[in-house]
């Protein structure tokens, strides 16, 4: 196999950067080129254990609820940032519909291969970064140099470079170095997955401020009673010191194998990774059509189905959550309405059920209007009742006061588009930023007028499972 993919490689790279080459000459600047070839299936996780000097923090996964389309990659071909809060949406679709138009690419790439765009934006572009999110900007997205694609099952590899008037800007001399950066990776793939220790040994957990969060809790709950909101979601934290680093790898084939229902990502920046398994799609863009949904109260999953149905219809009748989810479907219609010219929702709430809760959901859709674009939507929509609050602004800057934390990219739009500027966002809650020996697990809940604090303090540890199972930390 190896002897043909480099001749393949070869030849058709040579045509590609050829070409590229030309273009940057014509158009006066460095442009993208992207090679795709099929190989058989690989272990996507494994592939965010492999790393060299040109891959280091850069690294990615994304894998879609239905497990249909997953995502894996390494190495920056393009880099795309923004620290302004006002325009970082407007300023990544910019720069990213430039870089798309110029590319190279072979004709007829089969889908969700070729040049990709992976990243997020920060919770609240307003709020002082912390130290600790320091590799996480405002706005942060990257083309990987390898992308593998996961498709229906069967799985293609992108090479991504820049090219410019001289040849690759880099120094690196493909197609020979990209055989073996992708080859290299597959070795670790194929067969059966190699046993590993992934443990991180001893495992302490830290309480941030219990007292502290009660409290804003209760003061949240009487400023929504007072008239100044309809609705605030107020999240906290919890700090994990482990005897060894954490294994991400291990993290994600956990969180495949135990959080059914939802979006797997992993994001490194440096050397930290930012990973987590999100029910709550932000938004979706298919040609025209938008795709969202509410995802607002929740309640424990039974021991046993019956009690399982018993908490199901709990929370179907609980006028508490009920009123919370009306809210943020309320809202979430009024803002697709701005952006489509017809907006279809059903009347009543689904249940969702995942591994450790469930949620009320209502799946929402609608025809873009002409101009509404994935990052223009997704702006418009970030953040939705069910990670900010009613009204937003107020939600906000309640949150900035109440909270005493830096959310970072918790609870933000984090996901990919494509060279047609489609793709899809999620909101990055049940999430944890790992740093080495040290994770930050995030989690929020929604609070009303008669939200009692002690009930919400036992809904975010209810919520703080996922990663801390993932982590190997649900028995600390």
């Amino acid at each position: 196999m190896k002897d043909v993919v480099y001749g393949m490689i070869h030849q058709d790279w040579r045509a590609i950067t050829e070409e590229g080459r030309r273009r940057a000459i014509r158009l006066g600047k460095d442009v993208l080129v992207s090679m795709v070839f099929e190989v058989p299936r690989a272990d996507l996780p494994s592939l965010f254990s492999y790393s060299d000097a040109r891959s280091a923090g850069y690294r990615f996964f994304w894998s879609e609820p239905s497990r249909r389309l997953s995502f894996a990659g390494y190495g920056c071909a393009l880099l795309i940032e923004s620290d302004d809060p006002a325009e970082r949406f407007r300023q990544v679709e910019t720069r990213w519909r430039e870089a798309a138009a110029d590319c190279v690419v072979a004709d007829r790439l089969p889908a969700h291969t070729g040049p990709h765009l992976f990243g997020g934006f920060s919770f609240d572009p307003a709020q002082t970064r912390s130290e600790q999110w320091r590799h996480f900007g405002a706005a942060s997205f990257f083309v990987p140099r390898v992308m593998w694609t996961e498709c229906e099952g069967r799985t293609w590899v992108t090479i991504n470079r820049r090219v410019g008037a001289e040849g690759e800007y880099d120094g690196h001399e493909a197609p020979l170095d990209e055989a073996d950066d992708v080859l290299g990776a597959r070795a670790s793939c194929d067969g059966e997955v190699a046993e590993r220790d992934h443990s991180a040994g001893y495992i302490y957990k830290e309480e941030i401020a219990p007292s502290d969060w009660l409290e804003a809790v209760a003061q949240a709950a009487a400023a929504i009673r007072a008239g100044h909101m309809r609705k605030i979601v107020l999240a906290r934290h919890i700090r994990l010191k482990a005897e060894r680093p954490f294994s991400i790898e291990c993290a994600i084939r956990n969180l495949l194998r135990d959080q059914h229902n939802t979006y797997v990502f992993a994001m490194e920046r440096g050397a930290d990774v930012f990973v987590g398994a999100t029910p709550e799609r932000l938004v979706r863009s298919e040609g025209n059509v938008l795709r969202t949904l509410s995802l607002a109260g929740s309640i424990a999953r039974g021991r046993t189905d019956e009690e399982d149905r018993r908490l199901g219809e709990k929370l179907y009748r609980d006028e508490k959550n009920l009123h919370e989810h009306a809210l943020a479907v309320e809202m979430i219609k009024d803002v697709m309405a701005e952006l489509c010219v017809s907006v279809q929702a059903p009347d009543h709430p689904q249940l969702y059920k995942l591994k450790d809760i469930q949620h009320l959901l209502t799946p929402i859709s609608g025809q873009a209007r002409t101009g509404v674009t994935l990052l223009r939507a997704a702006e418009k929509l970030h953040p939705t009742p069910a990670l900010g609050g009613m009204p937003q602004q107020a939600a906000l800057e309640a949150i900035r006061r109440l909270e005493n934390m830096d959310r970072g990219w918790y609870a933000a739009p984090i996901g990919w588009l494509n060279r047609t500027m489609d793709g899809e966002f999620a909101a990055a809650i049940r999430s944890a930023l790992v740093q080495g020996q040290e994770a930050s697990l995030y989690a929020g809940c929604g609070i009303v007028g008669d939200s009692d604090p002690r009930s919400e303090y036992e809904e975010t540890a209810l919520k703080f499972r996922p990663m801390l199972s993932a982590l190997g930390a649900d028995r600390v």
